[in-house]
This record gives C-alpha cells, sequence and structure tokens, in this order.
C-alpha cells in the first residue's frame, strides 16, 4: 500500500488537539538528581509527545513509511506540575512532496506552557532499515 499523497496534502492548515496527563516518572525533569525533586515536565518529555501525537495523526495515510524528525524548536515558557493535564494544539502548516511542517501551541491547566515548530520526512520504513543496516555494518 502507499502513501495518500493528497490525504496528506489535505491536511494542510488543519489543527489536531492531543492531550496527556503528567502522571508518570518519565515525563519529569531529570538532567540532575536533585531536579527531579522538583516534579516538573521536562522539556524532553514534551517534545516526545507532540512527535507522538504528529506521527498519530499522519500514520493513517503513510503505511509502510514513517515520519521521520528532521527539525525541531521549542519555547519552553511556563513549569508544569506533576498530576497536571497537558493540552496541545497541533496544526500543520505545510506539506510539500515528502516533508511535513507542524506549529503547536501547549497548554496545562493553568497557562500556556510552550509553543513549538517542528518537520518531518516521511521515508519508507525498508529502505530506512536497510539504510541503518548498512550503516551500523560498516562499524563492526
Amino acid at each position: 500500500m502507499e502513501v495518500s499523497w493528497g490525504k496528506v496534502k489535505e491536511l494542510e492548515g488543519k489543527e489536531f488537539n492531543y492531550s496527556f496527563s503528567v502522571n508518570d516518572e518519565g515525563f519529569l525533569w531529570s538532567e540532575k538528581e536533585d531536579y527531579k525533586d522538583f516534579n516538573l515536565l521536562s522539556t524532553t518529555a514534551l517534545l516526545e509527545e507532540l512527535f507522538r501525537a504528529s506521527t498519530e495523526l499522519l500514520e493513517p495515510y503513510i503505511p509502510n513509511h514513517v515520519a521521520v524528525v528532521s527539525s525541531a524548536r521549542i519555547n519552553h515558557i511556563a513549569p508544569t506540575p506533576y498530576g497536571f493535564k497537558v493540552f496541545m494544539k497541533i496544526k500543520v502548516i505545510y506539506v510539500k512532496e515528502n516533508k511535513i511542517k507542524f506549529f503547536a501551541e501547549v497548554y496545562d491547566e493553568m497557562e500556556k506552557i510552550a509553543e513549538a515548530e517542528f518537520k518531518k520526512v516521511i521515508v519508507n520504513r525498508i529502505a530506512l532499515k536497510r539504510r541503518t543496516n548498512e550503516k551500523s555494518s560498516k562499524i563492526i
């Protein structure tokens, strides 16, 4: 089954809403051991949730392909404590060939906590595995 490029292009300009709860230690800021005591959502976890949501959005249209993050920029402007719910508005800014640009606004239960812009490239799953295996075999 091939990519539905026309359907992917139809996503351009549309907004999608996602949410998650900061209810697992894996979401917490932990660059240093004592940072864990703050019990705050990490920027890394926030980006991962944005990327996961955009993947869920694209998957129905890209069988046998994957959406690889090629660039990302985030402005994490407010802390979110453990236990809070997070709401993400993700907009597809453009679709150009196999490249897709997203913009996201992120809120917790109290305020806006972040804005992010990221790009993904749609690549064939088998080709990606082949290229990875070829690269890995060169260092063994």
